[in-house]
């Protein structure tokens, strides 16, 4: 058995009337998957087949499941019988609204602190959880909202008319996505800034 391969979400196990295993449905597993989230679970897939856990023709058959996954009930469903689950991966992973408050905090933080306060909140936050993934979120957007404020200021060196509203733009535009990042936060939602499909920026990783 692969341990802990990938962030698989159920409750305690139990039989239905047919005699096979029923795994209650956390909320979580609505959650979209990104194009990211498909690669890596086809990746340890393939460290599975090379480990001699699963054969051949399983691979292909959960390699295509991964790839078309949409969620991460459909991911989840890519490991079934393969990844074994701690019961504290269960307990954290059935109460995700312990991590929310966290992952709000981190996000709204940088309001007050800037980029330090998410870097706080993410050394905070336990590994792989809610948390840590919001906290990282807004670290690499304050990192973002860092890099192009450095370049406005270098334009307003050579030219303070644009350089200056292009500043005021930006901590407009990152003050505002972080307010959008808090409030999907505190819905227990994975949403990402537009921003991020074209500037995939990560000085940290969830």
């Amino acid at each position: 058995m692969l341990q802990g391969v990938f962030p698989v979400v159920r409750a305690e196990v139990a039989d239905n009337d047919d005699g096979v295993a029923a795994f209650p449905e956390h909320p979580s597993l609505v959650l979209a998957v990104t194009d990211a989230d498909r690669q890596a679970a086809v990746e340890r897939l393939r460290a599975a087949y090379d480990e001699g856990a699963i054969t051949a023709s399983d691979y292909d058959r959960r390699a295509g499941m991964a790839a078309m996954a949409q969620s991460r009930r459909d991911l989840n469903t890519a490991f079934l019988g393969l990844v074994e689950v701690s019961a504290d991966e269960v307990r954290r992973s059935v109460a995700p609204e312990s991590g929310r408050g966290l992952a709000v905090a981190a996000h709204v933080s940088g309001w007050f602190l800037f980029l330090v306060g998410p870097l706080v909140f993410y050394v905070l936050a336990p590994p792989g959880s809610y948390a840590r993934r919001e906290a990282a979120k807004a670290v690499n957007l304050s990192a973002l909202a860092f890099f192009g404020l450095v370049f406005a200021a270098v334009l307003a060196v050579v030219n303070d008319h644009v350089g200056g509203p292009l500043a005021v733009l930006i901590l407009g535009c990152w003050w505002l996505t972080s307010l959008v990042s808090a409030v999907q936060a505190a819905k227990g939602n994975d949403w990402q800034h537009p921003l991020s499909r074209w500037l995939p920026l990560e000085v940290v990783r969830g």
